[in-house]
């Protein structure tokens, strides 16, 4: 099972455990990510690496008595060493975006290992120099993402709470790709409309 899937799992399996209060701070930050992500675009490529170094290190160390402690080693590496360069770990984490989107949607077509990691090693670049060379696009599309990660989480954690409707849901959602990602789709293309807007307005170069 692939790392992105498996995160997907647990996280949709940490969310169902977790208390429905939970629900609370998630769907703030979200909207605050979709609304104001543009002035704090820093603190979230940062917090994105620190996130990336927890799922690394607890994969790598999956059953290990010593999980904990390279999970929070991960997440803490690598969101120290996103700090300083920015802008370019910013570039590196579109490409990282758009080679999981890619990963995520060629996987079922169950390509020759070598094609399919040669596909999305490509994805990483193209999207890396894209982001590089797009900035400011990429902060707004980003963070309009995470917010809207975040706001979808916390109203699962309050959907699951309604066994009828998560239910019908869940079982849209396996029977079709579309609707997860339609499910995203939709506030981070409102969040990035609205970001762009205010930028423009207010006549800043990030």
């Amino acid at each position: 099972m692939s790392i992105v899937i498996m995160s997907v799992s647990d996280w949709v399996a940490f969310l169902r455990s977790a208390d429905q209060s939970l629900g609370f701070p998630l769907v703030i930050c979200g909207l605050g990510l979709m609304l104001f992500g543009w002035r704090m675009w820093k603190i979230c490529v940062v917090l994105s690496f620190g996130l990336i170094g927890a799922v690394v290190g607890a994969v790598v160390t999956d059953g290990s008595d010593n999980q904990l402690m390279f999970t929070i080693a991960g997440a803490v590496g690598l969101a120290v060493l996103s700090f300083y360069p920015a802008h370019h770990a910013l570039s590196l984490l579109g490409g990282l975006i758009g080679a999981g989107i890619v990963h995520f949607y060629t996987s079922p077509l169950r390509l020759d290992p070598i094609v399919h990691w040669s596909v999305c090693g490509a994805a990483l670049v193209g999207f890396s120099a894209y982001s590089f060379l797009s900035r400011q696009r990429v902060v707004i599309f980003v963070t309009a993402f995470l917010g809207a990660v975040l706001l979808m989480s916390g109203l699962a954690t309050w959907a699951m709470s309604m066994p009828a409707f998560f239910g019908t849901v869940r079982a849209m959602a396996s029977y079709s790709l579309i609707v997860v990602p339609f499910l995203l789709m939709v506030p981070t293309v409102m969040s990035g409309f609205y970001q762009i807007a205010e930028v423009r307005r207010l006549q800043i170069d990030l």
